[in-house]
C-alpha cells in the first residue's frame, strides 16, 4: 500500500485500503473517535500515517490486506443488505462463509429484490463502483403487473423522471416479453437509489412482482445458484480507476 513516492497516507485512505470501510465512512469513524494511532485517539481527517504507525479501530489493530478481492453473491428474496437487524430478520451476512473475512457490500438490494450483490474487501473499490459520477451500469430483469408501457412512457424514462419533486436519472428500459399484463423488462440505470425502479414503474401504473439484478458494471450473475458466493477476478481497469479516484 505504501510506496517510496507516497510514504505517508491520509488515515481515511489507509482505512479504506485496509477494507475497514469506504473513504467517506472512514472519515466518520475518525471524527467519532473510533480510531487511534500509536495509542492516541485521532479525530482529525487530515491525520496521516506511515508503515511504522500502529492503527487501531475500537482497540483492535488494523492489518493491511495486500490483495484486493471481490465476490458475487446471489441474494435471495427475504435477506436484508445489512450486517445486523434489531428485529431479527435474516441478513446477507448470515449467509456469507466466514472464510471470506470482513467484506463491504457494493450497493444494496431491498428485502424483496434478488440477484447479483458484489462484495469486496477494499473500501476504495466499493466507493468507485457506487459513485454516480463513474456511471457504472446496473442491469435488472423486472417482472411487472399492470398496463403495458407505451413509447411515450419509455421515452420519458430515458430523459429522467421527476416524482414528488425528486429527480431520477435517465434509465434505459427494453421489453423482454409480454403476457396478459404480466410483462418482463430489462432495465439499465447508473444510480440505483433506494427502491428506484419500483418507484418509477409505480409512477407509470405498474406493480413490480419480481426484481432481479443480473449485472453490475463488468460483473454478471450468469448461472450462479441462490445464496452461492463466488470469488471473481478483478478487471485491471477497475483496480486502476478505483485507486486513482
Amino acid at each position: 500500500m505504501f510506496s517510496k513516492k507516497d510514504y505517508y497516507h491520509r488515515l481515511s485512505k489507509f482505512l479504506a485500503y485496509s477494507g475497514i470501510s469506504s473513504r467517506r465512512q472512514s472519515e466518520s469513524l475518525i471524527t467519532s473517535g473510533q480510531i487511534s494511532v500509536n495509542g492516541i485517539v485521532v479525530t482529525s481527517v487530515s491525520q496521516k500515517v506511515s508503515p511504522k504507525d500502529v492503527v487501531r479501530y475500537n482497540g483492535k489493530k488494523i492489518l493491511y490486506k495486500s490483495k484486493p478481492r471481490m465476490w458475487i453473491y446471489h441474494k435471495p428474496v427475504g435477506e436484508l443488505c445489512s450486517d445486523f437487524d434489531p428485529s431479527g430478520k435474516k441478513t446477507v451476512f448470515d449467509s456469507f462463509p466466514k472464510k471470506i473475512g470482513k467484506v463491504n457490500l457494493v450497493g444494496r438490494l431491498d428485502l424483496n429484490s434478488e440477484g447479483l450483490l458484489l462484495l469486496t474487501n477494499k473500501g476504495y473499490i466499493k466507493r468507485y463502483l457506487e459513485l454516480p459520477k463513474n456511471k457504472i451500469i446496473r442491469t435488472y430483469l423486472v417482472k411487472t403487473w399492470g398496463k403495458d408501457l407505451n413509447a411515450k412512457n419509455i421515452e420519458e424514462m430515458s430523459r429522467g423522471v421527476e416524482i414528488s419533486e425528486f429527480k431520477y436519472a435517465p434509465l434505459k428500459i427494453e421489453i423482454v416479453s409480454k403476457n396478459n399484463n404480466n410483462n418482463w423488462y430489462n432495465i439499465k440505470l447508473i444510480e440505483g437509489k433506494n427502491r428506484e425502479i419500483r418507484k418509477i414503474l409505480g409512477y407509470f401504473g405498474l406493480k413490480v412482482k419480481k426484481l432481479i439484478r443480473i449485472g453490475y458494471g463488468e460483473f454478471s450473475l450468469k448461472n450462479q445458484k441462490v445464496r452461492e458466493v463466488l470469488e471473481v477476478p478483478i478487471p485491471k481497469s477497475l483496480l486502476y480507476n478505483a485507486k486513482k479516484d
